[in-house]
């Protein structure tokens, strides 16, 4: 859908990831749910998690679980 194609977008432009993660083949093997989960996994910066990636992760996986 358009906004999974989005939110998408926004993790790999800001991870440069999309070809490595997980949520990268669930998606594509149609486990949508299991790949908005892995948003999640993708908080962290110098081992630390961020406060300001939790909250895009957690905007990215809303958007990709939109309708």
């Amino acid at each position: 859908t358009q906004p999974q194609f989005d939110a998408l977008v926004s993790f790999h432009y800001n991870t440069g990831a999309i070809g490595k993660a997980t949520l990268t083949r669930l998606h594509i093997a149609g486990d949508h749910a299991g790949a908005a989960q892995q948003f999640a996994r993708w908080v962290y910066a110098g081992g630390k998690v961020l406060a300001g990636l939790v909250r895009r992760r957690e905007a990215e996986a809303a958007l990709y679980l939109a309708q």
